[in-house]
């Protein structure tokens, strides 16, 4: 049976016509329930969906067909669901490898799969945002995430990217881990930026709320550019960053926020309604600590829900931890640790792992990604152990989808509380020694920290799995 928010999205437009699908789209639209499915079936359907995407890879992407020969390895060599194993993967650092300016443009261009006609840049020194808005015009989004070292990862996204993802987070969050509380007429906090005004991904991910609730209130409803990010991670460049930055010590964003949010929070309650509140986490423990401070609560009960957005710091050296911030959330504002769950995803993917409710391990959509855990030689290990994460992700139309990430986890072949099927991930996900902090929630705390500290930037020294396909779209150009 098809779920109440599954139902609204086919209706909304985000399922493209039956008779357009490939065996991505059969893994992804086709399936009722993700996490019901017999493993023979899930299988099944990841393995075809893969050998489709990677075919489509290797055959219209130039540079990673010249890397995957480099591996000898083409689309016959995906015989069974064990040659996965074997699919040449890219570090998430290669997409941190472009350069500035006018040569954006050619960077952005030589990564991306569907070509765009190349835009005509008239401006002699354009800024990034200026050039992210002509790709947006032509129809690919140059989505991006930044960490600690100040250097953007820059993931190219078409629309048939984008909408993929967008379905896949609606159909894995409200329509199955929240599937017992959702409610298209509850109201909606978005504890980060409008998406409709950033190409930041932790933005841009969650556009699907403005089509699946009410009302949605934004923490920042005002354009957020990679200039604002820069300087918000200690990175003045001349004296239009410099009165930004000043500009920024002068907002108290972080307390006006607050404040806000809790004003929402006592007309929502004095008006009885259901409220769904997402992402930043630190934000809503600040709310905690304040209305606690204050001597305040709430009780929504069963008419609160909460989906966090991964990156648990309040500070630069203090941590939430997540069971504390579950348990706070009851207190404070009477939502129940069923209702609450975290959100694991990233720039470079367009599935999403979510806590179930009962044991709040984080789900793998089944049939849209195949992961992998890594020894420090890049090997696969088995369930149970940990190591560096990586993933086969179908779903990518304009990049290739096998990403090395920086992120240490360790892997489940299934939950051992709930009983859906599918890989877990445990709770905690760490960044692996040597790289930078990074997240959605990491990002906006950095934005919003009234005393955001000058950090040093360096470009780390990539791997040499990142270096080869740059050195092939060096070796094109010549």
């Amino acid at each position: 049976m098809v779920s109440k928010a599954t139902q609204k999205m086919h209706e909304i437009g985000y399922v493209p016509p039956k008779e357009t699908w490939t065996p991505i789209e059969d893994a992804l639209y086709g399936v009722d329930t993700l996490f019901k499915l017999p493993k023979e079936k899930t299988d099944e359907l990841r393995f075809n969906a893969i050998r489709h995407a990677f075919n489509y890879w290797y055959e219209d992407c130039k540079w990673y067909h010249i890397y995957c020969n480099e591996f000898d390895f083409k689309p016959s060599s995906l015989k069974t669901y064990a040659d996965l194993d074997k699919v040449p993967l890219i570090s998430h650092r290669f997409f941190k490898a472009y350069l500035e300016g006018q040569e954006f443009v050619n960077w952005l261009m030589s990564i991306s799969i569907n070509k765009v006609e190349k835009p005509s840049i008239q401006k002699k020194n354009p800024s990034m945002d200026e050039l992210i808005d002509v790709f947006a015009e032509k129809g690919l989004m140059a989505v991006y995430s930044s960490g600690t070292s100040g250097r953007f990862s820059f993931i190219p996204k078409d629309q048939t990217t984008y909408m993929r993802s967008q379905y896949a987070l609606g159909k894995m969050g409200i329509s199955e881990m929240l599937e017992h509380w959702y409610d298209d007429s509850a109201y909606a906090y978005l504890c980060g930026p409008n998406p409709s005004k950033t190409n930041m991904w932790v933005g841009k991910v969650v556009k699907l709320m403005d089509d699946v609730y009410t009302d949605v209130q934004y923490a920042i409803d005002r354009e957020i550019t990679t200039q604002l990010m820069r300087i918000s991670n200690g990175d003045i460049r001349g004296l239009s960053d410099a009165v930004m930055a000043a500009a920024m010590q002068l907002m108290g964003t972080t307390r006006k926020i607050t404040r806000n949010v809790i004003k929402w929070l006592e007309e929502r309650e004095q008006a009885g309604d259901r409220v769904f509140i997402a992402e930043a986490p630190f934000i809503m423990q600040r709310v905690f600590d304040k209305l606690e401070e204050e001597g305040r609560s709430f009780d929504f009960g069963e008419k609160g829900a909460i989906i966090t957005g991964g990156g648990w710091k309040l500070h630069d050296t203090e941590e939430i931890p997540l069971k504390e911030f579950r348990d706070k959330a009851e207190r404070v504002l009477g939502i129940p640790p069923e209702n609450n769950i975290d959100l694991y995803t990233m720039v470079e993917s367009n599935w999403h792992a979510l806590q179930c409710p009962e044991g709040h391990y984080l789900h793998l959509p089944p049939t849209l990604v195949y992961p992998m855990v890594l020894d420090e030689n890049n090997q696969p290990l088995e369930y149970g152990e940990t190591g560096r994460f990586a993933f086969i992700d179908h779903m990518a139309n304009s990049y290739p989808g096998t990403i090395i990430t920086g992120d240490m986890v360790t892997l489940l072949e299934e939950c051992p509380v709930c009983g859906r099927t599918g890989p877990v991930l445990e709770p905690n996900v760490h960044r692996m020694s040597g790289e930078e902090v990074r997240g959605c929630a990491e990002e906006m705390r950095r934005l919003m920290d009234d005393q955001t500290p000058e950090l040093l930037h360096d470009l780390v020294c990539t791997p040499d799995r990142a270096r080869m396909p740059m050195m092939i779209l060096d070796k094109e150009e010549d």
